[in-house]
């Protein structure tokens, strides 16, 4: 696997990687103030974690079950990451609107955002399918595990460096 490279850094409770965006997010009610809830987002990443268990066993008998799941884990731990900044996705901004503010705050180069937006689009694929939709297979599914591993390991990296977020 090639290496990936690093986000940009945003250095803890100083705000300036991703600002204007998540500020514009806040504005157009994708995302609202929460309290700052470290245990909250411990418990996300728990569940992210169970989330990666489970679809370590189903990759071979039901790839597509194993990838919505995946694409769930991978969800929850962007969302730890909102969580211990005082941010949470509204149902406007939904599922998208947790790529698009980790998108601003690590970098538009930044893997994890790029990995979660084609993660994204497949398990919709995978829960709306169109007549000629071709199912994710084991191989597929495989991929999908190691891709959300990464992402939750690099949350589970990038969430002690995030403070409350004040905009």
């Amino acid at each position: 696997m090639p290496e990936r490279p690093k986000p940009a850094k945003p250095m803890k409770n100083s705000w300036t990687t991703g600002r204007e965006k998540v500020t514009e997010l806040l504005a157009r009610g994708e995302l609202e103030h929460v309290e700052v809830n470290p245990e909250h987002a411990k418990a996300l990443i728990n569940r992210a974690d169970k989330h990666l268990a489970t679809a370590h066993i189903l990759v071979e008998t039901d790839p597509e079950g194993a990838y919505t799941l995946l694409y769930d884990a991978s969800r929850l731990a962007l969302t730890a990451a909102l969580a211990v900044q005082g941010l949470r996705p509204t149902t406007r901004g939904g599922h998208v609107v947790v790529g698009d503010a980790l998108r601003a705050q690590r970098g538009p180069h930044d893997m994890v955002s790029k990995i979660f937006s084609r993660l994204r689009r497949t398990r919709h694929e995978v829960e709306y399918p169109d007549i000629d939709y071709e199912p994710v297979s084991s191989d597929e599914a495989e991929e999908a595990l190691e891709d959300a591993r990464y992402i939750v390991a690099q949350m589970k990296k990038f969430i002690p460096q995030l403070g409350a977020f004040v905009g």
